[in-house]
């Protein structure tokens, strides 16, 4: 398997996305789906997939290492919405939005999986986390986004 920063990713490279989330809060189960179309490059070790949710607007940019880390920023115009990082190897930070503005809470990334393909190039991350303060856990989740250009 190739490393991120052996891939042909150009600048600006066009690609499509599936988004898919599944939360488990409180007996509660949700699935979101998400798909579109955004832009991705590559800058050292990192990939950075940015698109706009066509349901708000918001800006998304995910970044993605074969360290296994990864991150996911929302913005509203220049307004952090929320950041959530993740770490195979140790606890994540996340900033979610509160009436009092953002909370900092931990990610505990409980499997992270990638995949990439180079003709062409896609791939797909998978990553399954609870996100908690202390030792209280407020829900777990699961993501996958697959990509190609």
């Amino acid at each position: 398997m190739k490393e991120v920063s052996d891939l042909p990713v150009q600048k600006g490279t066009v690609m499509e996305y599936r988004l898919e989330t599944r939360i488990e809060q409180e007996g509660q189960k949700e699935i979101f789906v998400y798909e579109g179309q955004g832009q991705m490059v590559q800058m050292g070790e990192w990939l950075y997939l940015r698109y706009v949710e066509a349901e708000t607007s918001n800006k998304v940019t995910i970044k993605v290492s074969r360290a296994g880390k990864m991150t996911i920023m929302r913005r509203q115009g220049d307004v952090l919405l929320s950041r959530l990082s993740f770490d195979s190897e140790k606890s994540g930070s996340a900033q979610i939005p509160t009436e009092a503005g953002l909370m900092e809470i931990e990610t505990k990334t409980n499997q992270m999986v990638q995949n990439y393909k180079e003709q062409p190039f896609s791939g797909y991350v998978e990553v399954a986390y609870t996100i908690g303060i202390g030792e209280e856990s407020l829900g777990s989740y699961e993501m996958s986004l697959q990509f190609t250009t």
